[in-house]
């Protein structure tokens, strides 16, 4: 058992050469009043030095350098005093320096290495073996499928196979994250977070998709980790807050993608530290100074005009009219594709108020869908009932692939000109905002219609267009300035009808505005 023991380190300047002038930078490391000390290395001269913030000052033409030598110095003697006390319980300034001065020999480190890089390949390698274990098992009970006795053993043995990996790889894992003397670097950091998302995944308490996210984002990791420094692997206590602005810059230039997605990958990098702070590999967390801000994309939907345009355009292919079927039934109901897609006859239900209703979870979030169906959505579900893909499928509506469906849309917007639809989930915000919104359904119902878990989703969904505050003004109107209301007195007398000289005037007089028209504003 660790006894509680206080570390200092000072550090000072000693021995000056009277000669040239130049005093040589010491480290004193202090535990329950007992000190030693050690050299830095570094020489300067005595003006160079600042006696109270213990630091080269810029006169130096290598102050940078030696400070942050001078900071690498004191966090290393900070964890050879954690090791120390992990072996041997007490921790004194001979045993912190001799194991600062003696650190992990050449070959032991080489072989650490050796252990981490084996450890993270045989992870990523589980991971993706159960990725493929995903989709098959869900291949198998596709379409409400029920699989044959042999295949549900083989899908039982892959499982167990994956099991006995995952045990196997957890222990392994324990014994080097549990080992202080272990040394700890990023990717270390990265796999321990990736290994706790697999065993929460595994046990159904977090998303395959979602996995397959997080081994593409260690990737993009790795990848800028060769890129600007030209290794595989860093240590975790060597870095820096320009590690990650650099990774969001990488991300926005070499990779191309948007400032939220690369926001993403940065915070997640800073949940990654906030774990390797809380299992005591970090004193805090160096990148908490940075600010993952989300910038709201402008959202674009269908207007009520390009629906009732789509309603009646009479297209040229059959699939395009189906497709464009599909497009109407998720613009009345603001299911997502995968939603729609999977939409069997067991999720309609005949609700208290004798309605055909939808109640089914949705996949992404695991709410509950929860809407009765409009007059327009059962005219397609009944149309398409006796559908041979829908029949074969056990399905509502005949749904093609995501890729044949996208590809759908963009044909029907060249053909009917609305060039605003490209894509599916653009009906998922016509029916926040056209269908529900727009007609006087509160925000909270609406998000309730859209399985939202948070209000402030909803949101970032819902805006009210010009019609929706016209009217909300003019019930505003009613309310203040209707017949009998009390703003709507014949007379009333303002604050300058009582200066001298000034007549009564009838309430509200009309004023001469001052109307400036810009030309073809927009």
């Amino acid at each position: 058992m660790n006894v509680k023991q206080n570390l200092s380190v000072l550090v000072y300047r000693k021995k000056k050469n009277p000669a040239s002038g130049m005093v040589f930078i010491y480290l004193r490391v202090t535990i329950d009043g007992i000190s030693d000390e050690i050299t830095s290395g570094i020489k300067v001269k005595d003006e160079h030095w600042d006696k109270e913030r213990k630091q080269v000052t810029a006169g130096d033409p290598d102050y940078k350098k030696y400070n942050k030598t001078l900071e690498l110095m004191k966090a290393d003697l900070q964890r050879h005093f954690d090791l120390v006390q992990a072996l041997h319980g007490l921790a004194t300034p001979k045993l912190v320096l001799d194991s600062y001065r003696s650190p992990i020999n050449g070959k032991d480190q080489q072989q650490q290495k050796i252990a981490n890089l084996a450890f993270s390949e045989r992870l990523d390698a589980l991971i993706c073996d159960y990725i493929k274990y995903c989709r098959f098992e869900k291949k198998a009970y596709e379409f409400d499928a029920v699989p044959s006795s042999e295949k549900r053993i083989i899908l039982e043995d892959r499982r167990n196979g994956i099991k006995k990996r995952l045990d196997a790889i957890t222990k392994e894992a324990n014994t080097i994250f549990d080992n202080k003397s272990h040394h700890k670097t990023l990717v270390l950091a990265i796999d321990e977070y990736l290994l706790n998302f697999l065993l929460l995944a595994f046990s159904g308490n977090r998303s395959p998709n979602s996995l397959e996210k997080m081994i593409g984002r260690k990737n993009r990791y790795l990848s800028f980790i060769r890129y600007r420094y030209k290794a595989d692997d860093l240590a975790i206590e060597k870095l820096e807050y320009k590690f990650i602005a650099d990774l969001f810059n990488y991300l926005l230039v070499q990779w191309g993608v948007n400032e939220n997605s690369a926001t993403k990958y940065c915070q997640c990098l800073k949940e990654i530290i906030d774990r390797a702070v809380a299992n005591g590999w970090l004193q805090a967390n160096i990148f908490g100074l940075f600010r993952c801000s989300y910038v709201e994309p402008d959202k674009l939907w269908p207007s009520m005009d390009d629906f009732v345009t789509l309603l009646n355009a009479d297209l040229s292919k059959q699939s395009l009219r189906e497709i464009r079927d599909i497009n109407i039934f998720c613009g009345m109901t603001g299911l997502a594709y995968q939603e729609v897609f999977d939409l069997s006859p067991r999720d309609i239900v005949k609700g208290s108020d004798g309605e055909l209703w939808i109640e089914k979870k949705r996949q992404k979030t695991d709410g509950d869908v929860s809407l009765p169906l409009l007059p327009l959505a059962l005219e397609i579900i009944e149309q398409y009932k006796d559908h041979p893909l829908c029949l074969r499928r056990n399905r509502l509506l005949p749904v093609p692939t995501n890729q044949a469906y996208n590809r759908g849309i963009k044909e029907i917007a060249t053909e009917t000109g609305i060039n605003i639809i490209n894509h599916s989930h653009q009906w998922r915000y016509f029916f926040a905002n056209e269908v529900v919104f727009n007609n006087g359904v509160d925000i909270k119902t609406t998000g309730k219609m859209l399985s939202h878990k948070s209000v402030k989703t909803t949101e970032i969904y819902v805006k009210a267009n010009k019609r929706k505050i016209s009217e909300s003004m003019g019930m505003v109107k009613e309310k203040l300035f209707g017949k009998g209301t009390e703003l709507t007195r014949k007379e009333r007398i303002f604050q300058s009808d009582k200066l001298p000289g000034n007549k009564k005037t009838s309430a509200f007089p009309v004023p001469t505005l001052r109307i400036a028209y810009v030309a073809n504003d927009k």
